[in-house]
């Protein structure tokens, strides 16, 4: 008797509870909803802060129209490369799963933080470090 292509349990996979998992018991819609919710609200969010960056560095962060110009550029260039990152850590160390949720909560983390009130910028006070720190971690969101 010739065995199935397709078995029911997935190798190297369990559920929730620790059991194997069983293709036709676990995922389905519940899984998706999650999946379709968490993209929903992070292509809003990345085109909302997208959007409106100039004026965010044009003002609070007294930048010329091309200094900013030129790094939300740069962001949205390493926005597009980070996915890349994101694929060798799922496969190599954290698993799909577990690199999606700890990336999405990174990312609603840095949301929060940057929805927060701006102190008035001394340009020589604040490193550029400090500056572009949370604008680059929400990057490693679309992960």
């Amino acid at each position: 008797m010739e065995a199935p292509l397709l078995t029911d349990t997935v190798e190297g996979a369990i559920d929730y509870k620790g059991s194997p998992a069983i293709r036709s018991e676990t995922g389905k819609w519940k899984s998706s909803v999650f999946i379709i919710g968490v993209e929903i609200a992070e292509r809003f969010s990345y085109y909302g802060i997208g959007s409106n960056l100039i004026t965010y560095l044009t003002g609070p962060l007294q930048q010329s129209t091309v200094t900013a110009a030129v790094n939300v550029n740069t962001w949205s260039g390493v926005a597009s490369m980070l996915p890349l990152f994101g694929a060798f850590v799922a496969d190599a160390y954290l698993g799909r799963y577990r690199t999606i949720f700890l990336a999405s909560l990174l990312y609603v983390l840095v949301c929060l933080s940057l929805s927060l009130r701006p102190s008035p910028v001394n340009q020589m006070a604040v490193p550029l470090s400090t500056r572009y720190l949370p604008q680059y971690s929400m990057d490693v969101g679309p992960i």
